[in-house]
């Protein structure tokens, strides 16, 4: 079995020779797993196999020799190690990840940061690139290093340049494409909780080569921040004509999908452009009602779809499912067992359903929604993006500067706020949703500790009405509080009353 010098590895991902393919996932290790694989090749202990695939020349691009195929993560952590830098992808796209270790040489310490008492640290990066020994041995000294510390750091630039190897199974380019999917996802998922999306990005990738990139790309470029997955998800619901989840079993996934892709080679490439469009479109209908931000991503699978069978739908519809959204959010439809209830809502839509049918389904799993939520209400508890909901049927405005509320733009605001409450008889009043409502973040800094009765004086009617405050002056003061919040709740509940109405 070959065996790599730690730096021979580097100048190969630096020179292009191992290549990290398109279906691997995004480098995720944390700051703290890099610093502990420095740590553990300081000290000898193994730190696993790397498998590798030699690509078919037919595959090839430039001087490329290697794809990864097990050990992507701990590949490129070595490059940070070495060079402080790494070129990966995060977040949906290539990125320059940057990182410094430093080594404490008197108690052969990694940390990530240099402590600013300590002069005698050394920064891995740096040292690593020296290239002789007599260069290193010069540094030493004119450093002042102890014997002992000169030893250490001698051990160390030793290790990571030519002492330690790493061993490597490369599989053969004779290798059935097919087998290469197989194995990725055996060596990659076997005992491990894995996402359906794993599997699918790896099918879809190995199956039409650059696509998987084409769809994280967009991914990045959305106006809304999602994971790549959901992306997947989508592109599979539309591949699939509404479904998402195959099979129960990872395996069963891989060959399910291998079995769809079979013979639509040709047809990927519209998909992928409807898959674009729809989710743009998708995303568009809950930014104009200023969404932009999701407590739960799989909506944008539904929506896509919808839009997908229906092609045009109406500004009433948009309405509609803005409210499925906000519903779908409040009783978490898809916090758990999420393809099973994304397989549910997709057949709904194929079969003809709409947004009444969608919201159908939650109500046959929680009940009657509407007294729930009122219920809710009573109990004083509060969910944000349904507060922020109400206030958006009521067009509110913020109570100084009368600009239009968003989820970009407003955040919580305590009506009597928290200073005053807190250490009172009412404090078990101050995060009930009577007493809370949205403001601009300016606003809320400027209100954070001034008392309703002082305030709300300056505030009109109208504004005051649609943030559903009472307009009563003597139920502003702090003894009123409980009166106050008990009818403001009054209100919501008749404002969700109202939201449910035509649904």
């Amino acid at each position: 079995m070959p065996e790599y010098k730690i730096r021979e590895l580097v100048e190969m991902v630096e020179n292009g020779e191992i290549d990290v393919p398109e279906f691997q996932r995004e480098f995720v290790w944390s700051n703290n797993q890099v610093r502990d694989l420095a740590e553990s090749i300081y000290k000898s202990y193994p730190i696993g196999l790397l498998v590798f695939y030699k690509i078919p020349s037919e595959l090839r691009s430039q001087n490329k020799r290697f794809w990864v195929l097990d050990g992507q993560q701990r590949l490129l952590s070595l490059v940070l190690i070495m060079k402080g830098q790494v070129k990966a992808i995060r977040g949906g796209q290539e990125t320059t990840i940057r990182l410094d270790i430093w080594f404490d040489p008197k108690n052969e310490k990694f940390e990530l940061r240099r402590p600013v008492t300590e002069e005698n640290w050394v920064k891995l990066s740096e040292l690593l690139q020296i290239q002789k020994r007599s260069d290193l041995e010069k540094l030493l000294r004119e450093r002042g290093f102890s014997p002992d510390e000169q030893d250490r750091i001698s051990t160390l630039w030793a290790t990571f340049r030519d002492d330690y190897k790493v061993f490597v199974h490369e599989l053969s380019e004779a290798l059935d494409l097919d087998d290469l999917g197989n194995i990725f996802v055996r060596t990659n998922f076997a005992g491990t909780r894995v996402r359906g999306t794993d599997v699918y990005s790896t099918m879809i990738a190995i199956a039409y080569k650059g696509l998987v990139k084409d769809l994280r790309e967009f991914c990045a470029r959305l106006p809304l921040d999602i994971d790549y997955g959901i992306l997947i998800r989508t592109f599979v619901s539309f591949l699939t004509d509404g479904k998402v989840k195959l099979a129960s079993r990872v395996f069963e996934q891989a060959k399910k999908l291998k079995e769809v892709l079979e013979g639509k080679e040709e047809e990927l490439v519209n998909i992928t452009k409807e898959v674009k469009e729809c989710t743009l479109r998708g995303i568009e209908v809950l930014r104009k009602y200023g969404i932009t931000h999701l407590p739960t991503e799989n909506v944008i699978p539904v929506l896509a779809y919808y839009l997908h069978r229906r092609r045009v739908i109406s500004p009433e519809e948009e309405e509609r499912f803005f409210k499925w959204f906000i519903l779908a959010s409040f009783f978490g439809r898809y916090s758990a067992s999420a393809e099973t209830k994304l397989n549910e809502d997709l057949e709904t839509i194929r079969n003809g359903g709409n947004y009444h049918d969608l919201i159908e389904n939650i109500r046959r799993k929680e009940g009657d929604l509407k007294e729930r939520i009122l219920a809710y209400i009573d109990e004083g508890e509060h969910d944000p993006l349904l507060l922020y909901a109400l206030l958006k049927q009521s067009n509110a405005k913020d109570l100084l500067s009368g600009e239009p509320l968003t989820q970009a733009n407003s955040t919580l605001h305590h009506i009597f706020p928290r200073k005053h409450l807190g250490g009172s008889e009412y404090a078990r009043l101050v995060d009930d949703i009577g007493n809370l409502t949205l403001l601009t973040h300016a606003s809320n800094q400027r209100l954070l500790d001034e008392l309703p009765e002082n305030y709300l004086r300056r505030v009109s009617s109208e504004i005051l009405r649609a943030h559903y405050i009472p307009e009563d002056k003597e139920l502003w003061k702090l003894e009123k509080v409980e009166e106050f919040i008990k009818i403001r709740k009054k209100k919501l509940k008749e404002a969700v009353e109202k939201f449910l109405s035509n649904i």
